[in-house]
């Protein structure tokens, strides 16, 4: 409580509210992108437990794993 100033007026806590509303919408949309990644590479993590080291599909898995690592890299 003691990094926080004391709101002493209503015109004060009206500025804190507007400023809180305006970057709310962009605070859940990086909230739901960020989800969607982790989803997406908790996905890719299941998928590497079935592929053998060295096969082809070791190599197709990888190559799409370092496509959707450099999509991600490039939304954030």
């Amino acid at each position: 409580i003691s990094n926080y100033v004391a709101i002493v007026s209503l015109e004060q806590r009206q500025r804190y509210k507007d400023d809180f509303n305006a970057e709310y919408e962009e605070y859940r949309n990086l909230h739901t992108q960020i989800g969607n990644i982790i989803e997406n590479f908790r996905q890719l993590s299941e998928q590497w437990k079935s592929v053998t080291p060295g096969s082809e599909a070791y190599q197709v898995k990888k190559d799409k794993t370092m496509k959707t690592v450099l999509h991600h890299s490039s939304i954030l």
